[in-house]
């Protein structure tokens, strides 16, 4: 069969038409969120812990209006605590909120209190301060206690924290027999779950399979010793018991820890906002599925950042909802104590739905990229402009700037 050569240019023609047809139909939207997003697009360079550029300006701008600023970030990137530091020093906080549990938090104060590094410490108890084990965030947590900031840990405990917390509890126990046990324990812990992270066993680290008989042993024992022992004791069954449904893989584990962060969060807040009286300038620095208002990013579960959105709300005071992440690079993906070169590989973030359209116009180079997304969420509620991917859908309805990093370099162990 064949055809005339005015079949063909009709044909082609027809084709045409229909093609232009279908992108009209789709040009709008994208326009939209193209035209919106370019607009609202910043940038800013980045030297130690000092920013400078139109972004950071933008930026500061809105840290000055808000009492809680909050970091959602993609952890063991390196330039995320010194641009953490930029912000407090803008902020002035009186508080700073950190995933990690408050004993994690009681250590990290009294070490940033003391010269260099806690290298000795992080031998003995391999990566009990949680994030705060790498170098980069240290010196985050010791230039927030040289701005007189109080760090607070409202998570539960650290994975790799048992052996430390067993041994807290031995300090204070008034038993010698029971204070011999718990340090004997954290001994074999420490040095069980030592051999763990060096075999990357994550798994088998102690707190996602703590024995039964173990806890029902330590009840027993601190049944009679100080409430602040029996205390550490609930925090660790409670802890263990979130690991173990995880690890698990059965459903409601990741639920029960973002309740229990939001008690403590309340709980840890009290001594400083008397009633009637504004919240004190806070700061928090999580992993960014937990600092959006509204709908996380994980799906049905309102966490920690729709929590400090209410509170604020009830005081008549503004949140900053800051999404940091880094396009490509190097980050932190194992906790190696012996090996640190075993601990850091290579990334791209470029294809993650949650972010893929700011990934796409950030650029190559050493300019930080800063979309504000506040006109894209009126644009979102107000005007009907679609966005088809849920993951993005709550990266601009919980934050209201996401910052894309060209290339990260990943976060140094001591």
């Amino acid at each position: 069969m064949s055809f005339s050569r005015a079949a063909v240019a009709c044909l082609v023609a027809l084709t045409t038409l229909a093609e232009a047809a279908q992108a009209q139909a789709q040009t709008p939207a994208d326009t939209t969120f193209q035209r919106l997003m370019r607009k609202n697009q910043f940038s800013f360079t980045q030297t130690g812990t000092q920013c400078s550029g139109p972004g950071w300006d933008k930026l500061q701008q809105d840290i000055q209006k808000s009492a809680l600023v909050l970091v959602g970030e993609d952890h063991g990137m390196a330039q995320i605590p010194a641009f953490t530091q930029a912000v407090a020093q803008v902020l002035k906080p009186k508080l700073y909120v950190a995933e990690i549990d408050k004993y994690q938090a009681q250590d990290l104060t009294r070490l940033t209190a003391q010269p260099g590094l806690p290298t000795a410490y992080l031998q003995q108890f391999p990566m009990s301060l949680s994030f705060y084990s790498w170098a980069e965030e240290f010196e985050l947590a010791r230039a927030l206690r040289a701005q007189n900031t109080k760090l607070l840990g409202i998570d539960q405990l650290g994975f790799a924290a048992t052996a430390r917390t067993l041994t807290l509890m031995a300090d204070q126990v008034k038993s010698k027999a029971t204070s011999t046990f718990l340090r004997q324990q954290a001994t074999a812990i420490q040095a069980h779950d030592r051999a763990a992270l060096i075999a990357a066993d994550y798994g088998n680290v102690t707190i996602n399979g703590m024995r039964a008989t173990l806890l029902d042993s330590l009840r027993k024992m601190t049944s009679t010793e100080p409430l602040v022992v029996r205390q550490m004791l609930q925090d660790l069954e409670a802890s263990v018991n979130i690991f173990r449904t995880n690890a698990a893989g059965k459903p409601g584990g990741h639920q029960t820890r973002i309740n229990l962060m939001k008690r403590n969060l309340l709980a840890e807040l009290q001594p400083y906002q008397p009633a009637g009286q504004p919240l004190p300038p806070m700061l928090f620095k999580f992993g960014a599925y937990h600092l959006g208002r509204g709908r996380s990013i994980w799906g049905d579960i309102h966490d920690v950042g729709n929590l400090a959105v209410n509170l604020a709300d009830a005081h008549d005071q503004k949140t900053l909802h800051i999404f940091v992440i880094g396009k490509q690079g190097q980050k932190v993906t194992g906790q190696n104590p012996v090996d640190f070169s075993k601990n850091a590989s290579a990334y791209s973030m470029a294809d993650e739905p949650m972010l893929k359209p700011f990934m796409a116009a950030t650029p190559a180079g050493t300019a930080w990229q800063v979309f504000d997304v506040r006109p894209l969420r009126r644009a979102m509620l107000y005007k009907n402009m679609p966005v088809a991917d849920q993951e993005l859908q709550a990266t601009i309805l919980g934050y209201d700037y996401v910052i894309i990093i060209p290339e990260t370099t990943a976060s140094r162990n001591y």
